[in-house]
C-alpha cells in the first residue's frame, strides 16, 4: 500500500512538472509570437509610408532634371506624414539623396515594364520612377531572454509615372504628325521603332521616300493651309508655343504634300534653333526601345502629335491626308534637314554627331538624289505621351491614371 501511495505522489508531481514546463513554454511561444506580429505590423506601416512617399514623389516627375527637389521634398513630406507605431507615432525621415546612390532613401530612375527592373538615373528626359526605401529596428519583449534585443524593419516601393504628362516649359508642340505605323506592333500601339532615325518630310517620290509624317492643322479637322502653318513655325522658333493644341482622341487635318514655302521656313527654323544649340552647348538625347543611346547632340527639340494612319504590310506608311485622330504626342529632335532645290546642294547644317545622316552630306543615298528633293530628318522619343501636352509643367495627382505602385519583390 505505501508503495503505491508513493507512485501516485510520484505522478502527481510530474504532472505539476509537465503543467508548469508548458505553460512556460506557452508564455514563451506566446511572447514571441508578441514580438513577430508587433514587427509584421511596424512592417506594414514603414510600407504603406513607402508607398505614399513613392507616389508623392512620382506625381512631380516632369520632362526634365529641373523638378527632382520638388519630386524628393514631396517623398520626404509624405514619409513624415505617414509614420509608423512603437507605444507612441514615431516619424519616417527620408534623406534627399540629392547624390542619388542606389542605396539612398529616395532614388530616382527608370522602371522598365518588361523585365521588371528599376534602373536608378538623373537622367530627367527619362526618369519616370520614384523609389523609396528606408529601415530600422524594433525593441523587443519577450525575445529579449533569447539574446534579440531588437527586430529589423524595412520598407521599400516604386511609383512610376510613365510616360511624363507635360513637356519643358522650353518645347512647343509643332505642327507635323508622326504616322502611328513605327508605333504599332501586331495591332498594338508600342514604340518599337523609337530611335530609328525617321525622314519626317520629303518631296522626290523615289523609292524609300515615302512620308513618315504630315503637316497638321493644330486647329482641329481640314487641310491644313501655308499661312497657318508658316505661322505656327515661326512661333515655336520664337517660343511662342501653341497654348491650346489639339487633344488626343480628336481629329486633326494632314497634308503630306510638298508645300515649298513652309518647308523653307522650317529649314530656316531648324537652322537657326540648330545653331543655337551649338552655341549654347546644349545637346539632347534620344534612347531606343532597349535604352540604348542613338542620339546624343544638338538639334531643335519639339513635340508632335502621334496620329493613327493606315499602315502597309511591312510597316511603313501610307499616304497621309484628310482626317486622323490623335492618338498621343512623343519627343521629337530634329537633327538635319535635306535641301536641294533652288541653290541648295544638300545637307543644311554639319551635324556629325547624327551617324546616320552626316555621311550622306557628302554621299547622299538614292532616294534623296536628283531632283528638289527636301526633307527633314530626327529621332522621336519611344514613350507616347496620352495626354494633350500643355506649357508649363505642373504637379500630376496621386490618383493619375499613369501613376501607380509596382511590385519590387
Amino acid at each position: 500500500m505505501k508503495i503505491v501511495r508513493e507512485i501516485v505522489r510520484e505522478e502527481r508531481g510530474n504532472a505539476v512538472l509537465l503543467g508548469l514546463g508548458f505553460m512556460l513554454f506557452l508564455i514563451a511561444v506566446g511572447g514571441i509570437a508578441i514580438d513577430l506580429a508587433y514587427q509584421m505590423a511596424a512592417i506594414g506601416e514603414v510600407e504603406r509610408s513607402m508607398e505614399a512617399a513613392a507616389l508623392a514623389g512620382a506625381g512631380k516627375l516632369g520632362f526634365n532634371d529641373t523638378v527632382f527637389p520638388a519630386v524628393r521634398a514631396a517623398a520626404q513630406q509624405y514619409a513624415l506624414l505617414n509614420p509608423y507605431h512603437n507605444a507612441q507615432a514615431l516619424p519616417i525621415t527620408l534623406s534627399a539623396n540629392t547624390g542619388n546612390a542606389p542605396n539612398g532613401n529616395i532614388v530616382l530612375g527608370v522602371w522598365t515594364s518588361s523585365t521588371g527592373t528599376f534602373t536608378p538615373s538623373l537622367d530627367g528626359t527619362v526618369v519616370n520612377a520614384v523609389q523609396c526605401q528606408w529601415q530600422t529596428t524594433i525593441p523587443t519583449s519577450y525575445l529579449r531572454v533569447l539574446g534579440f534585443q531588437t527586430l529589423p524593419v524595412r520598407g521599400q516601393a516604386v511609383a512610376i509615372a510613365n510616360p511624363p504628362q507635360l513637356p519643358p516649359p522650353q518645347s512647343c508642340v509643332f505642327p507635323i504628325g508622326l504616322s502611328s505605323c513605327p508605333f504599332q506592333n501586331g495591332g498594338a500601339f508600342s514604340s518599337s521603332g523609337c530611335g530609328v532615325n525617321v525622314k519626317f518630310i520629303t518631296s522626290n517620290g523615289q523609292a524609300g521616300s515615302t512620308n513618315t509624317a504630315a503637316w497638321v492643322n493644330m486647329n482641329g479637322p481640314g487641310t491644313p493651309n501655308a499661312q497657318q502653318l508658316n505661322a505656327q513655325i515661326t512661333a515655336a522658333q520664337n517660343g511662342n508655343c501653341n497654348a491650346t493644341p489639339p487633344s488626343v482622341g480628336n481629329s486633326v487635318g494632314t497634308n503630306n504634300g510638298m508645300a515649298n514655302n513652309v518647308f523653307q521656313t522650317l529649314k530656316d527654323a531648324f537652322v537657326a534653333k540648330f545653331n543655337q544649340s551649338v552655341a549654347s552647348h546644349t545637346n539632347y538625347m534620344v534612347k531606343d526601345v532597349h535604352d540604348n543611346i542613338v542620339y546624343n547632340g544638338p538639334g531643335w527639340q519639339v513635340y508632335v502629335p502621334v496620329i493613327q494612319t493606315q499602315c502597309n504590310a511591312n510597316g511603313t506608311t501610307q499616304a497621309i491626308t484628310q482626317d486622323h485622330t490623335v492618338i498621343g504626342w512623343t519627343r521629337f529632335v530634329m537633327t538635319q534637314a535635306w535641301d536641294t532645290s533652288g541653290h541648295s546642294s544638300g545637307c543644311a547644317v554639319s551635324n556629325p554627331a547624327d551617324a546616320v545622316t552626316s555621311p550622306w552630306c557628302t554621299n547622299p543615298p538614292e532616294e534623296l538624289r536628283g531632283g528638289a528633293s527636301r526633307s527633314i530628318f530626327g529621332y522621336y522619343e519611344c514613350g507616347l505621351i496620352d495626354s494633350t501636352p500643355v506649357l508649363d509643367p505642373t504637379p500630376r495627382a496621386a490618383l493619375g491614371n499613369r501613376l501607380r505602385l509596382v511590385k519590387t519583390n
